[in-house]
């Protein structure tokens, strides 16, 4: 391979990172919009990614003690 070739190589090696760069960087600003946009919608909730967490338990023991009342309401028959 001579140099002319080596050189045409790198250089469409170049061109496929470059291309590679800026496809990582549209995907990275779709996240960042994406991810505003459900930081967003939390907030419309009442919640932020800090008490998420909080809030997803507080909800799951609500349903569970919510479930539990209602198998309890449920006779026993036998």
């Amino acid at each position: 391979m001579d140099i002319k070739e080596r050189i045409e190589q790198a250089q469409e090696k170049l061109k496929q990172a470059e291309q590679a760069k800026t496809v990582a960087e549209t995907q990275l600003d779709s996240a960042k919009t994406e991810c505003d946009n459900v930081v967003e919608q939390m907030q419309e909730l009442g919640v932020t990614p800090e008490t998420i967490d909080g809030e997803i338990e507080r909800l799951e023991k609500e349903v569970d003690d919510g479930l539990t009342a209602i198998e309890q309401a449920i006779p026993t028959i036998e």
